[in-house]
């Protein structure tokens, strides 16, 4: 007689759970990874953001950069649009500046591609013709058609999105279209109440949360993209944290990964030659073209909270791609210093070469070159997490200190870049 098979608890446990829901998932039969990614333009942003030098931006989740103004946060969200994997780019555009033809012209984007949406609002409101007055209207009672004798209906951010969504969500030959949405900026939408001149008594804070809820696996499903610009006000009274992104918990909690960009004095990435050409141009009517940023990553899904990213604007051309790539590497232990040249093991066929001279060889086969980088950071990433499994606790207040060290430091910057 066959020995019948005994189960395990977990098996038990599971067959008579299951029977209780039709909807439970079994997360070792779901495949759930960011299938697809759209670059920045910049392989150290990238890298600090996902651990990948050719991925920035996941699709299928929300993707924040807030910052002061003047740090670049719209041309980092220009530049991701020119990724040549996107079908389509939808603006919500909230700035009276905003994504400018010229702008998006400028980042490289193919604007056949581009479609922009004006948004000043999260609800939608109607204008009273005759008075000017300004109302709320809720979804279900907004009217196909949006002007009336007495009222101009108008739509807000939430219900433009929204029917984004649905349209992908409910048409099988689009299900599979690469789009990506972006909210330049959060920061300027209003509550109707707040656009209609009246207190907002919390409203906005409202809105802001009923948009993320409304559509924060909406995206997953549909696997769009979206990113939204921030801007920073002042955190009175906290030196520990003394900027705060507007929008509240909400834009905090929801992203799956949120940088935060801000400009910095000075960085390794300019070439001497190059920066000595800087300061002769500043004296002439052409003026400073380049700008050093630093990303950092406030908040990660991926594993990359805290990791920093030092990159060059130059406002002539844009984002610099390769800037910040060389520190990455050294970083990392992957490049290092032997007298004054620098080596790469099993790279330029183990020839040492001057730093100026990096960007040269790296170009000669860029996308082989870039291969053979993001498996040295692979191992690296693994030969560090395994040395950090025996990190003490002394480790940490060690690590504390610093953090009060780099705080200080973070403060003094901001505070130059706030001009106070």
């Amino acid at each position: 007689m066959a020995k019948v098979k005994e189960t395990s608890i977990f098996e038990d446990l599971d067959k008579t759970i299951q029977k209780q829901f039709d909807n439970m998932i079994d997360l070792s039969k779901v495949d759930g990874k960011v299938k697809t990614w759209y670059s920045t333009g910049i392989y150290a942003l990238n890298y600090a953001m996902s651990r990948n030098l050719k991925f920035g931006v996941p699709a299928g989740r929300i993707t924040s950069f807030d910052g002061l103004s003047g740090t670049g946060k719209s041309l980092i969200a220009s530049t991701i649009m020119r990724d040549p994997q996107l079908d389509m780019i939808i603006i919500l555009e909230t700035e009276g500046g905003g994504h400018a033809k010229e702008l998006i012209e400028f980042a490289g984007v193919d604007i056949n591609k581009v479609r922009i949406l004006k948004s000043h609002t999260f609800g939608n409101y109607k204008i009273n013709k005759k008075t000017g007055k300004i109302e709320d209207v809720p979804d279900n009672k907004f009217p196909v058609k949006k002007e009336t004798e007495t009222s101009l209906f108008v739509e807000g951010a939430t219900r433009q999105v929204k029917k984004i969504v649905s349209t992908l969500q409910f048409n099988p030959k689009l299900q599979k279209a690469k789009i990506l949405v972006l909210l330049d900026s959060l920061g300027n939408l209003q509550s109707v109440r707040e656009f209609g001149g009246t207190s907002d008594m919390g409203a906005r804070s409202q809105d802001v949360g009923k948009f993320f809820r409304t559509f924060d696996t909406a995206f997953e499903k549909s696997e769009i993209a979206f990113v939204f610009t921030n801007k920073l006000y002042t955190n009175i009274g906290n030196i520990y944290d003394p900027w705060k992104a507007t929008g509240g918990v909400n834009a905090e909690y929801n992203p799956s990964i949120s940088v935060r960009l801000s400009e910095l004095a000075a960085n390794d990435e300019v070439a001497d030659k190059d920066m000595t050409a800087e300061k002769e141009r500043r004296k002439t009517s052409l003026g400073s073209s380049l700008k050093s940023i630093r990303g950092k990553i406030q908040k990660s899904r991926f594993g990359t909270e805290n990791r920093n990213a030092w990159f060059l604007f130059d406002f002539a051309v844009g984002p610099v791609q390769h800037s910040g790539l060389f520190t990455l590497l050294k970083d990392f232990d992957i490049i290092y210093k032997t007298g004054s040249r620098y080596s790469i093991d099993g790279w330029n066929k183990d020839t040492s070469f001057y730093k100026k001279d990096f960007i040269e060889l790296l170009l000669k086969d860029e996308e082989k070159n870039i291969d053979i980088f993001q498996k040295l950071l692979e191992a690296k990433e693994i030969e560090m997490k395994e040395a950090k499994r025996h990190i003490q606790v002394n480790d940490i207040e060690e690590l504390e200190d610093d953090n009060e060290y780099e705080t200080s430091e973070m403060i003094t910057a901001m505070e130059k870049e706030n001009g106070s």
